[in-house]
């Protein structure tokens, strides 16, 4: 009897365990779609880099194109089986107001974010200076998605190598090395970060001297949001260093990065 009572709480500790374990596990929805990227290869091999470094399941949904966007931002599911979003998307200035409301709404309701790359030129005002709804676009972005992802940025330099610079002692960045250089990627020039926001890495364009920050955090209504305009495509997406920092960003946006850049709960 005893090796029975024995055996039936080792097998409830184990089950225990396990669903403890499944308790602990991140879930993500990532948010895939746009031009000019690769988004078949290099999404799937950042969630399967990135679920190897820390207890994170994320499930790709690929997006069609803008409308579709809008589609699924309007869905009323949006965000809601997930513990964190992740937007790895690319539809620069095809948006009306609202499409993308849902983002901003998620976030303010404590949903962390994470968004990659192209994803800052999202909502993007004209880049025709003598646009006659520069002035408006340019109020509802900033009020927006500048508000919402943290900077300001419209054009980027050619695809070419460069290197970056930490620039802020954090969690996130604590053993990324200190002088970084990707392959070849595209370097977003800061047009302005949003005061909400903090610079982690910069990189200074080979084409103009300008310093432009590539990877900050930023504090929208108090919900945790992680971005990076690193990871035009396998060239950086295939870093262990740059497939690091998303984790490490994604964990700490989850509130699941300790003071010394570990996972924890």
């Amino acid at each position: 009897m005893t090796r029975v009572l024995t055996l039936i709480c080792a097998a409830f500790l184990l089950f225990a365990s396990a669903q403890s374990a499944v308790a602990a596990r991140l879930r993500a929805v990532m948010y895939v779609g746009g031009g000019f990227h690769d988004y078949k290869k290099m999404p799937a091999e950042l969630a399967e880099q990135i679920s190897k470094r820390a207890d994170i399941q994320i499930d790709i949904r690929h997006i069609e194109d803008a409308a579709h966007m809008a589609a699924e931002f309007k869905s009323p599911s949006f965000g809601k089986d997930c513990d964190v979003i992740i937007y790895d998307i690319c539809f620069g200035e095809a948006w009306s107001d609202g499409d993308y409301d849902a983002a901003l709404n998620a976030a303010a309701a404590g949903k962390p974010a994470v968004f990659i790359h192209c994803s800052m030129h999202t909502y993007r005002p004209p880049r025709n200076k003598k646009d006659p709804k520069l002035a408006e676009r340019e109020a509802i972005a900033d009020a927006k998605w500048h508000a919402l992802v943290g900077m300001d940025t419209r054009v980027h330099d050619k695809y070419e190598p460069f290197s970056t610079v930490k620039v802020a002692d954090h969690p996130i960045t604590r053993d990324f090395p200190a002088n970084w250089k990707t392959a070849g990627d595209e370097l977003y020039n800061t047009i302005k970060m949003m005061p909400t926001a903090t610079p982690l890495l910069t990189a200074k364009s080979p084409i103009s001297g300008k310093v432009h920050t590539v990877a900050w955090i930023n504090d929208y209504h108090g919900t945790r949001v992680f971005c990076t305009t690193l990871g035009h495509d396998m060239k950086t997406g295939a870093d262990p260093a740059y497939q690091q920092l998303l984790t490490n960003g994604i964990l700490w946006a989850c509130g699941k990065l300790d003071g010394n850049g570990n996972a924890g709960r």
